[in-house]
């Protein structure tokens, strides 16, 4: 990273987000300010890409997880673009998950959404990357099917490799990719009939991840997981008619601690 030239062109960039933010305001969509701050940077002089793809690069494997960095200027600092209440963390992780997959170590985070723009700037830094964690054992796995330790094994493979804090559909895109490695069979966003009171609905539910066509597994990333969560996942088992199914929360230390496995009672 050069210190002084990042800081010239963060400096720019950020002096062309408050010029984009003092004509237009807040209250816009993010569209408005992507094509706007596009338009400054342009007159600038600033080379910069909208809309790049991202992919992500697991263990030599290019995987489509569907991500767009907003915009990369001079191909080295990528900016995500906001038009939010407030910036959480899933807003911070998404950048972060740019950093990493781009192997950058600078990037912004900008909420238009605010009365003074400098209230909305986030400068996240990331200085070297991850290593890759230890690796762990399953205390239950005398209790688990053959086909569920499969499930375990390859979600902590893919948070050995990762670590916690980024986003959910790149830890659920690796898993896959392990599930593949392991000839393990599955479904994604596998739709389910819906039945009420004997009679069937117009409507499916739709399983993430649906192991065998017995496991269902829902991948997430936050800081706890709720009641809500295992309320979802118990929908699923009914609906599908699972004996049991995955909660497995990446964002967690260690996923260890991040795994409920839920049956039906």
């Amino acid at each position: 990273m050069h210190v002084d030239q990042d800081s010239q062109l963060t400096g720019a960039v950020i002096g062309a987000t408050i010029a984009v933010h003092r004509e237009l305001g807040p209250g816009l969509d993010e569209a408005a300010y992507e094509e706007s701050l596009s338009i400054k940077l342009g007159a600038l002089g600033i080379e910069h890409v909208c809309q790049k793809p991202q992919p992500l690069l697991y263990k030599g494997a290019t995987l489509d997880c569907g991500f767009r960095l907003d915009v990369l200027v001079n191909g080295r600092l990528p900016i995500e673009l906001k038009a939010v209440e407030t910036i959480l963390p899933i807003h911070e992780a998404q950048l972060l998950t740019y950093l990493r997959l781009s192997s950058l170590c600078l990037g912004l985070l900008i909420n238009f959404n605010v009365p003074v723009l400098k209230d909305g700037v986030r400068r996240k830094v990331l200085t070297r990357p991850r290593a890759a964690q230890p690796s762990q054992t399953l205390s239950t796995s005398a209790e688990l099917d053959p086909l569920s330790t499969s499930v375990l094994n390859a979600a902590m493979e893919v948070h050995r490799t990762l670590g916690p804090g980024l986003l959910r559909s790149a830890y659920e895109e690796c898993l896959c990719h392990e599930l593949e490695l392991q000839q393990v069979e599955f479904v994604r966003r596998h739709g389910v009939p819906l039945y009420f009171e004997g009679r069937p609905l117009n409507h499916h539910a739709e399983v993430p991840l649906f192991v065998d066509d017995r496991v269902p597994v829902i991948c997430l990333s936050v800081d706890t997981l709720t009641p809500l969560h295992e309320s979802r996942l118990l929908a699923l088992l009914r609906q599908t008619h699972s004996a049991h199914g995955f909660l497995l929360n990446f964002n967690a230390l260690t996923l260890a601690k991040g795994i409920r496995r839920l049956t039906l009672k």
